[in-house]
């Protein structure tokens, strides 16, 4: 692919990321608003993004199985153009039951979206660029939070909160006639059978692989899922400075997806066990430092600079580890680190849950270096399986 359509279609699937995780997150800053609307509570109203979640993390891989033999840039804009349909379903749902439906069917095509867009990249960008390239799609995601969310927030709260939905169904449009236009139309798709995509699961590296994200994330939103609180209440942040914190934790986790293309060059796996060995530093670090406001906010930041580094790595891990084993599974292994990734944030966010039951907000900190330290444990493992295979390999091509 020409030097001037790989940056075109980047850029556009770049952009298609901001328009997933604004989507995905807006829910998050209205969730107030959408409770007194539908009259329900705040606790059934979360469900709405946990369902997100877990409907992201399962739907995901079983809907890129039963489309895996269609056109990929086709695929690419059906899921947009019916994400746009379901944001607007969203901003019309006048019960619950409609909007828990809407934001499940959004969450599924929204792994869709991003995990075609991913493959597509592995399949037509160059090796050396691929990395990169990654990062920025994924970058999108952090600029969702950045960006799309607070304006999407100041919409919800100014004109009712459809308006936002509204706003991201403009969004979509926008997407579609961009990646219409760059998306090349001569992109493979699948040849494997469900059977041989679904043994992808059997196999010991690939599970290793999908173990990576969904610890590092786990270990990230284990804390994450109640900065707020934490800042209320442990590292005693006014009430004025929470949206400036927030906006830098942002920037940060922008930095650290590009950090993450970095890392995905060259000895990757081997980078990345040193990644989680520091951010398990830094949450333990943050305990003793989160009641000193200053010392604390410095280690906060830390930790999102180094909170998104692992995504670039696992995603192009895990298809590379697909091309090996199955080559007609790329698009079904792009879909996992999504998966895992989802995964993660609804098991961090559940198990710090329960630490801040019973033990308070300040031992979240624990947690989310234990996890962290999990996820270190497993790419070791990944990064010393990689090179006895790799040993074999060399063996064999000297036989």
């Amino acid at each position: 692919m020409k030097k001037g359509n790989e940056r075109g279609l980047v850029f556009s699937f770049t952009f298609m990321a901001f328009l997933l995780g604004t989507t995905e997150y807006i829910i998050v800053g209205l969730l107030s608003e959408i409770a007194a609307s539908l009259q329900i509570t705040l606790a059934v109203a979360g469900s709405l993004v946990s369902g997100f979640a877990i409907a992201y993390a399962l739907g995901t891989p079983v809907l890129m199985t039963l489309v895996s033999r269609l056109p990929k840039k086709q695929t690419i804009l059906a899921a947009i153009a019916l994400i746009v349909v379901f944001n607007l379903f969203s901003a019309v749902s006048g019960t619950y039951g409609l909007m828990l439906f809407t934001r499940v069917a959004t969450a599924v095509l929204c792994g869709l979206a991003i995990s075609l867009s991913l493959s597509a990249v592995s399949e037509v960008v160059t090796p050396a660029k691929q990395g990169k390239s990654v990062s920025y799609i994924l970058g999108g995601f952090g600029i969702a939070n950045v960006l799309g969310v607070p304006i999407g927030t100041f919409v919800g709260q100014h004109f009712e909160w459809q308006a936002a939905f509204i706003l991201t169904a403009v969004m979509g449009v926008a997407a579609f006639v961009l990646n219409l236009m760059v998306i090349p139309s001569n992109l493979t798709n699948t040849k494997a059978s469900l059977k041989e995509q679904l043994r992808l699961l059997a196999d010991r590296r690939i599970i290793l692989a999908f173990l990576i994200p969904v610890f590092g994330t786990g270990a990230v939103f284990s804390i994450y899922t109640y900065i707020r609180p934490l800042m209320d209440q442990v590292m005693n942040i006014s009430a004025a400075s929470v949206s400036w914190v927030l906006l830098a934790y942002g920037l940060a986790t922008i930095f650290s997806t590009w950090l993450g293309g970095l890392v995905a060059s060259g000895n990757a796996l081997g980078r990345l066990r040193i990644v989680f060995l520091v951010q398990a530093a830094i949450y333990v670090l943050f305990f003793f430092a989160a009641p000193i406001p200053v010392l604390g906010l410095v280690f906060l930041i830390l930790s999102a600079c180094v909170s998104n580094i692992l995504n670039v790595t696992a995603q192009l891990y895990l298809i590379e580890l697909a091309v090996e084993h199955s080559p007609g599974s790329r698009d079904f292994a792009a879909s996992l680190n999504p998966v895992a990734a989802n995964t993660g944030i609804a098991g961090g966010s559940a198990l710090g849950g329960v630490v801040v039951g019973t033990s308070g907000l300040a031992a979240l900190s624990w947690t989310a270096a234990g996890i962290a330290l999990a996820a270190f444990a497993v790419t070791a493992i990944s990064y010393r399986l990689k090179q006895r295979s790799v040993h074999r390999k060399a063996q064999a091509a000297a036989a």
